[in-house]
């Protein structure tokens, strides 16, 4: 008979064909237990985050866990709050509570609550292990039914320069506070040649698309949420990369796939799109549930609004599903183009028109805000507010239809 490994000696020499990544939220004094007893090189694989029972935990603290252990005690309630807490933020996210006695009526009231497993203190790495293990072979073995994708939304611009990039960072905010509480929003940046929304909102991201793209087939939720950063907003941002990479040189079926689990993980996902169009990009519009084409009034901004939409039928985009939003407004008594001219012109609905704000939009972007940071009382601000309704609307009915 071969030798008889312990499943802790077998995480060790399996580790790439673990079932999950393991994250441990516990107290500090239990974490260097763990350490002790488990030994560096495997300790290493994990991902821990010291929270004393009465700190609360922080959304962060949520992010690339595939299998959560959180330490909790009956005598400290806050503790005992993040239970709920994890639930109603991560509910697919599979959850193991630590505590120091588990008497078989508290076990069977966890499960209950969601809880997949209850492990006792001090933490011991074989039981984590096997604990972890039999998680992954249940969700291995248990079919999962489809998830809803969540709605989609493209920004185009007419042409470069019309303040897309504005709009789509003020409106992805504004969706935030309009959806349930903790609504996820998030925003990725395809203008893999000019893209600038991390930059508008003052981040720094250490990763982009780029990574996402170089996972190829690998790409899952943990993998997209350790690329996106999250702006004070709330809004979670893929940024574009920093380099200019060539429109040819992106798979189109990576892209897709990427877009595909950000929908499955956020509620709602809007996308800057390039300035020049290709197949890849134009696939993903034909996915979209809405497209906003970002115009102003000018001849030149209408006459290359027009070839859009002539192209955007050719390759089969429905034209209701694309709507106007006339950035810039200007309602001056003569020589201005009317919002109705420019419905007629284009053909198509325009959703809202959005009054300028020089005095506090340049203000704002030096600062990574947005303007309803810097001026809550904005036109500007108004008529996204007004927009984000607009566009729920119109989502609502194509959803309904």
């Amino acid at each position: 008979m071969g030798r008889q490994d312990s499943p802790l000696e077998l995480g060790r020499e399996s580790v790439l064909h673990f079932p999950a990544r393991l994250k441990i939220v516990a107290a500090p004094g239990q974490l260097e237990q763990l350490r002790d007893a488990a030994g560096t090189e495997w300790f290493e694989g994990i991902d821990v985050a010291p929270l004393e029972l009465n700190q609360a935990l922080t959304e962060s603290m949520l992010q690339d866990a595939e299998i959560l252990v959180v330490h909790v005690d009956l005598g400290v309630p806050d503790s005992m709050q993040r239970i709920e807490w994890i639930r109603t933020r991560r509910p697919d996210l599979p959850l193991v509570v630590a505590l120091a006695d588990a008497d078989i009526g508290l076990v069977r009231t966890l499960v209950r609550q969601g809880v997949a497993d209850v492990v006792t203190l001090p933490l011991n790495p074989e039981e984590l292990l096997q604990a972890s293990l039999a998680i992954g072979e249940v969700r291995r073995d248990t079919p999962r039914p489809k998830a809803a994708l969540a709605p989609l939304v493209a920004v185009v611009r007419s042409l470069g320069g019309s303040g897309a990039t504005t709009l789509l960072t003020h409106l992805a905010r504004q969706i935030a506070e309009n959806g349930k509480p903790n609504a996820r929003v998030c925003v990725i940046d395809l203008d893999v040649q000019f893209g600038r929304v991390a930059e508008v909102l003052g981040l720094n991201p250490p990763r982009n698309v780029s990574d996402l793209l170089e996972a190829g087939s690998r790409i899952d939720a943990a993998l997209l949420r350790s690329v996106a950063v999250q702006h004070d907003s709330g809004v979670s941002v893929i940024a574009a990369p920093r380099e200019i990479v060539p429109l040819e040189a992106i798979d189109g079926e990576e892209i897709r796939r990427i877009v595909e689990v950000a929908r499955r993980e956020y509620d709602f996902v809007l996308l800057d799109t390039p300035s020049n169009w290709s197949n890849w990009s134009l696939a993903l519009l034909l996915g979209a549930d809405s497209i906003l084409m970002v115009v102003e009034q000018s001849l030149a901004s209408l006459r290359q609004a027009r070839r859009r939409l002539d192209l955007f039928e050719h390759v089969g985009i429905k034209p209701g599903a694309t709507a106007i939003v006339v950035n810039r407004l200007e309602k001056r008594l003569f020589g201005s183009i009317s919002l109705s001219d420019v419905s007629e012109t284009l053909g198509r609905e325009v959703l809202c028109g959005l009054r300028t704000d020089p005095q506090n939009l340049p203000v704002a972007q030096d600062q990574g805000l947005l303007v309803g940071q810097v001026r809550p009382k904005s036109a500007y601000a108004a008529d996204i507010a007004g927009l984000a309704e607009q566009l729920e609307a119109r989502l609502a009915q194509g959803r309904a239809a």
